[in-house]
């Protein structure tokens, strides 16, 4: 068994095949200590997967941005940067969405009861 476990890999290997981890996240907000919020996100290259598990509002309001720094521009960080959303949308619970074409460095922001905006999920980023 082990020999076919090794034959195979190695197969897949000269084939050029390779796994890409991606970035999972789940936001848990809990309430004297029972889950009110659930979301989960998982981002692998330019293809992402948004899950609304539960929301105590019934919705979960996503924010993908990706962020911009003009180096010419310089302030007290170094660079001056802007949020650029790529996309913004909300999820009825227990429903989920399949998005393709992300760009690298994306970023997400996700609340339960509000749309989040860019200059206060940026503060939030650090």
């Amino acid at each position: 068994m082990r020999t076919a476990i090794l034959f195979v890999t190695i197969l897949l290997l000269l084939a050029g095949c390779k796994i890409e981890a991606g970035t999972t996240t789940i936001t848990n907000v809990s309430i004297d200590g029972k889950a009110q919020n659930v979301m989960r996100s998982y981002v692998n290259g330019g293809a992402g997967d948004f899950e609304c598990i539960k929301s105590i509002s019934g919705r979960c309001h996503y924010l993908l941005f990706v962020r911009e720094c003009d180096s010419d521009k310089a302030d007290d960080d170094g660079a001056r940067c802007n949020a650029r959303t790529v996309q913004a949308f909300t999820l009825d619970a227990g429903t989920s969405r399949h998005l393709a074409n992300l760009p690298p460095q994306l970023k997400q922001c996700v609340s339960h009861d509000r749309e989040p905006s860019a200059p206060d999920c940026l503060a939030s980023q650090g």
